[in-house]
């Protein structure tokens, strides 16, 4: 439940973000949702590398190896910061160039471009704080993870409305506005994790935060079971990126709907991350400690858990899908246009309640170049019904979201293939 409140947070966010550039204008909705997405893109590649961090982590803490676990989160840090450093360097020296050869409008690239220059120093202090947390979720010390995304959330709301609409004597930014929000809230979330690291996890216990010279040894065990995560997030996400630019090419009215269907689709998916991020650590945890025989056990308990969940926000999108939109929206023909969106991507939200957690255990056995492969395989058939659903159906836009299913339902069933194999039982890491 603290991971699901933490990602719930996390995603409140985006809602935010989008609900307030609504009210600004649909040039800045539509751009915010191009450049968002390619800054998930470069977050996500180091996201992949904090869940190799965390199964790590968590393979160690099964094993009673505690001393090892603060060597792998110093020298995560390491890495994702020169991660980090090296991204926006390149992003503020070619963003214009990349977004511009992408984005078929030229104003909407030029916005795109102002509001990516400055998410993306936001990597250095949300990848941070993705390798602490990664670390609590490891040890199952998730208490504190909800409220440090819940500051996040606060202060991005304070921010959103102090710099987009330039209240209470702050300059009024607009769509810069949100992008510095977001900067200073992961800013404050990051704080909150080093001092509860410091004032409630015994550093003794886990060799934490001596921060010595980095081992290169370290990180490269590291980064040989994170680089299938990380280029599988990374196309999981290009593939998302590709839904908005091919969305563009039928009309800036359906990227602005998409951008909105799109903030209420990552709220709701929070229980399936949160879920997924624990039977990850459950299973790592329990083959660590040898105890293999439950493996499915557990997989089928927190599926039965996560779909409930799903279940239930289904039934309330289809009941008040007007009124979810109008949260984001007053424009009455955008909320007509998104309304059938909303209930589609809930019912992919149920179907992926049990798929993505089957996914999410096969990368938590240690064989991420099996979710690799997965990921792979859903995310090709994944773009290609976005272009044929985006083309056929541009003037029910709403109906592209229909692709969501066909690439949970892909995922699910190949890593329920996999896992039935038994082959998973061999991988040592």
């Amino acid at each position: 439940m603290p991971l699901l409140y933490g990602f719930l947070a996390q995603n409140v966010v985006v809602a935010i973000d989008t609900a307030f550039l609504a009210r600004v204008g649909e040039l800045e909705l539509a751009a915010s949702a191009i450049a968002g997405a390619f800054y998930i893109i470069l977050f996500m590649l180091g996201f992949g590398f904090g869940i190799g961090t965390q199964i790590l982590i968590a393979r160690r803490n099964g094993e009673k190896n505690h001393e090892k676990i603060g060597p792998i989160v110093e020298n995560s840090l390491y890495f994702i910061w020169a991660f980090s450093a090296v991204v926006v360097v390149i992003a503020m020296f070619f963003s214009d160039k990349i977004l511009g050869a992408i984005i078929y409008s030229e104003a909407v690239a030029e916005a795109a471009v102002r509001f990516f220059n400055i998410r993306v120093f936001t990597l250095f202090f949300a990848l941070g704080a993705v390798i602490l947390s990664r670390f609590f979720v490891g040890i199952q010390f998730t208490k504190y993870i909800g409220i440090g995304a819940l500051i996040v959330a606060v202060m991005n709301l304070i921010f959103d409305y102090l710099l987009i609409f330039g209240t209470f004597g702050f300059p009024k930014m607009g769509l810069e506005g949100a992008a510095l929000a977001a900067v200073l809230a992961e800013i404050a979330g990051l704080a909150f994790f080093v001092i509860i690291i410091f004032r409630k996890v015994d550093l003794k216990k886990y060799n934490l935060f001596r921060f010595k010279m980095p081992n290169f040894e370290v990180i490269r065990n590291t980064l040989r079971l994170s680089s299938f995560t990380m280029l599988q997030n990374f196309l999981s996400v290009v593939g998302w990126f590709l839904f908005f630019v091919i969305v563009e090419r039928t009309g800036e009215r359906n990227l602005a709907v998409s951008n909105i269907v799109r903030s209420f689709y990552l709220l709701i998916l929070a229980p399936q991350w949160a879920f997924g991020d624990a039977v990850s650590t459950l299973v790592s945890n329990a083959i660590g400690e040898g105890r293999r025989r439950y493996v499915f056990q557990i997989i089928r308990k927190v599926a039965i858990f996560c779909t409930s969940i799903m279940l239930g926000l289904f039934i309330l999108t289809i009941c008040f899908p007007v009124a979810i939109m109008s949260l984001y929206t007053n424009d009455i023909s955008l909320i007509e246009l998104g309304r059938e969106g909303l209930i589609i991507v809930a019912l992919a939200s149920v179907i992926g309640g049990v798929m993505w957690i089957v996914f999410y255990a096969v990368a938590a056995t240690g064989n991420t170049h099996v979710s690799l492969a997965i990921d792979v395989f859903s995310t090709t058939f994944y773009v290609l019904s976005i272009y044929f659903l985006a083309f056929t159906f541009s003037d029910r836009i709403a109906l592209v979201w229909l692709s969501e299913i066909v690439y949970v339902s892909l995922l699910g069933i190949c890593a329920m293939i996999y896992l039935s194999t038994n082959h998973w039982k061999k991988k040592e890491i």
